[in-house]
């Protein structure tokens, strides 16, 4: 079954801020740190999309298949080394160089850690095999909106998202969250990109 059908609401996001419920979801996934831009950043964004055909290989041709190789990242700063960082000026206000992520793409809830581990043992040619890993994370109450076009574009949507989420009495509480519902490489065009901005937010 194709993710996008599974997860429809998981997968959506208006051009107009908007308060959704977002529950646990599973994922694989790579860390890192530093700039989205960089050439590590893209080889582990490489890498995770074919590790997730070697796990969908597993599961072809039974009722656990599934399909879609949407790739999500979780950004977040060190609040103890850099301070709160607020959605509108989540990349503005700190040195890129001091970033952290996780690059990931949804799975099935049924795949386990050995599931992952098992891939990893026989596909040692997929680049940093042995550094993918499960991961599960519940965002819960979240702003959002779907951001079309360009990454730097991201500058002005992201203060709307803010003043969305302050004007409703809310306030970032979790890690920023991009869906990248276009795949894209390094060098490419970004004209058509369509992203899900998504920010996990509490009461003020």
């Amino acid at each position: 079954m194709n993710m996008q059908q599974q997860y429809k609401d998981y997968y959506t996001a208006s051009d107009e801020p908007q308060i959704v419920e977002i529950s646990k979801a599973s994922y694989i996934s790579i860390l890192g740190s530093g700039s989205p831009g960089t050439d590590i950043f893209y080889a582990k964004k490489k890498a995770i999309a074919s590790f997730a055909e070697a796990l969908k290989k597993d599961f072809a041709d039974t009722d656990n298949a599934f399909s879609d190789n949407i790739i999500e990242i979780f950004y977040w700063f060190d609040e103890n080394k850099v301070g709160y960082v607020d959605i509108g000026n989540f990349y503005t206000t700190v040195d890129l160089a001091l970033l952290q992520y996780r690059i990931a793409i949804r799975i099935r809830d049924f795949i386990s850690d050995e599931h992952i581990r098992q891939v990893a043992a026989r596909r040692q040619g997929i680049p940093f095999a042995n550094s993918f890993e499960h991961f599960e994370y519940t965002e819960g109450t979240c702003v959002q909106l779907l951001h079309s076009g360009p990454f730097a574009g991201e500058l002005e949507t992201l203060p709307i998202l803010q003043q969305f989420a302050t004007a409703n009495g809310l306030k970032k509480s979790g890690m920023h969250h991009e869906i990248h519902l276009v795949n894209f490489e390094k060098g490419q065009s970004q004209a058509h990109l369509q992203t899900i901005l998504r920010d996990a937010v509490s009461k003020i």
